[in-house]
């Protein structure tokens, strides 16, 4: 049983490095979320972002899901240094899926100063991902200094 749980673990090993360094050699960039271990590293950047993230919740086998890659895409290298864009695949994180709730795929999430600001369920027109960010961006443009960042 040992052996078995070993073999398993070393060819899911093989196939995820495998998987990231043809992406690498293709000079694709492999989702963020491939990169992270766990759901609470993935929740650590969330949080200690400085700029709104925008998180897809994602799967594997979602049709709707693989369409929103090339808008998603899109919008990343519109709004690069602006907003933070993670895919997080729900069934490999599934604590961080329970904690915002995901129970339909795709499912977007804006989160900004540790607060989930904007919900994005199913797949939309590009045009409603740009309305929300745009939104977001003009809300954290307002948002007063803290009071002990004030220059006296």
């Amino acid at each position: 049983m040992k052996i078995r749980m070993i073999l398993v673990l070393s060819l899911s090993l093989l196939c995820a490095v495998g998987y990231l360094s043809q992406s690498v050699a293709q000079g694709v960039r492999p989702p963020l979320a491939a990169s992270e271990d766990s759901s609470q590293a993935i929740a650590d950047r969330i949080v200690k972002s400085k700029i709104p993230v925008m998180i897809d919740f994602w799967a594997a086998w979602c049709s709707p899901c693989r369409m929103l890659n090339p808008i998603m895409a899109e919008l990343e290298k519109e709004y690069d240094g602006k907003v933070e864009f993670m895919k997080i695949n729900v069934d490999v994180h599934r604590a961080i899926s329970a904690y915002f709730r995901v129970n339909s795929i795709p499912s977007v999430y804006i989160v900004h100063d540790k607060n989930v600001v904007k919900h994005l369920p199913g797949l939309q027109p590009k045009e409603m991902y740009k309305s929300a960010i745009a939104e977001v961006l003009a809300l954290a443009a307002k948002k007063p200094e803290p009071a002990d960042s004030l220059k006296k």
